[in-house]
C-alpha cells in the first residue's frame, strides 16, 4: 500500500515574485537540495567511469608500446588489429560490456520502481511527478533520459556541436527555487526531485492542483 501525505503549500518571495511551492510533508519530505542533486550525478558518472577504467588503462598500455616502437602507419594498424584479437583483450572488452550491461539494468530497475538511480537513492533523494506519483518507466527512463538525451544529440548534430555547451548549462537550473530546482528533463518528464527523509521506501505524495 502506497504511503500518503498531505502537503501544505508555504509561499516564497523571490525578487518580488510570488512563488507556491511543495513545502514538507509532516518533515518527510522536502525538494532535494542542488548539492544533493549534483552529487547524484557525479556518483553516477563515477561508477561508468570505474566501469570503463580497466580498458582505459588497458589501451594506453598497449598505445604507449605501440609508441616506443615507433610504428608506421600501416605497422600501428597491424598491431591494433593484432591487439584486439589477443585472448586479454577480449576478456576485458566482454567484461567491459557485461558490467555496463549490469550496471545499466539496475540503473534503470531502480529508476522505475524507486525513482531513484543508484546516486540518488545513495543520497536518499527520488524523482517523483509534480502530481506526487512515482514517474516509473516512461517518464523516468524514457522522458528524462533517452528522449532527452535524443534531444540533445539532434539538437547538437545540428548546430555542429554548438548546442551541446548550450546543454552543459542546464543542470544550474536546479538553483533556480522558484521553478522548484526543475531541470530542462524534469520539464520535460513533469516531474519534481525530493529529499525522503524517513526512508528509502516509495513513496507517494500528493501536490494540490493549482
Amino acid at each position: 500500500m502506497k504511503k500518503q501525505f498531505n502537503i501544505n503549500e508555504k509561499t516564497f518571495v523571490y525578487n518580488n515574485y510570488i512563488q507556491p511551492m511543495p513545502a514538507l510533508a509532516d518533515g518527510k519530505l522536502e525538494l532535494a537540495s542542488p548539492a544533493y542533486r549534483l552529487c547524484a550525478i557525479t556518483i553516477n558518472q563515477l561508477f561508468q567511469y570505474i566501469i570503463f577504467l580497466p580498458i582505459y588503462i588497458y589501451s594506453l598500455s598497449a598505445l604507449f608500446e605501440a609508441m616506443e616502437e615507433e610504428y608506421d602507419s600501416d605497422e600501428f594498424t597491424e598491431f591494433f588489429l593484432e591487439w584486439l584479437t589477443l585472448p586479454q583483450t577480449l576478456t576485458i572488452i566482454m567484461i567491459t560490456i557485461m558490467a555496463l550491461i549490469i550496471f545499466t539494468a539496475w540503473q534503470i530497475s531502480w529508476m522505475t520502481k524507486y525513482g531513484q538511480s543508484i546516486g540518488k537513492r545513495m543520497l536518499n533523494i527520488r524523482v517523483i511527478r509534480t502530481n506526487g506519483n512515482n514517474p516509473g518507466f516512461i517518464r523516468n527512463v524514457i522522458l528524462r533520459e533517452i528522449v532527452y538525451q535524443l534531444i540533445v544529440v539532434i539538437i547538437g548534430t545540428l548546430t555542429l556541436g554548438i548546442g551541446y555547451f548550450v546543454f552543459m548549462l542546464f543542470p544550474a537550473m536546479v538553483f533556480i527555487n522558484k521553478w522548484q530546482r526543475r531541470t530542462l528533463q524534469d520539464f520535460l518528464a513533469d516531474t519534481i526531485v525530493v529529499k525522503d527523509k524517513t526512508s528509502n521506501k516509495p513513496v507517494t505524495v500528493r501536490i494540490p492542483k493549482r
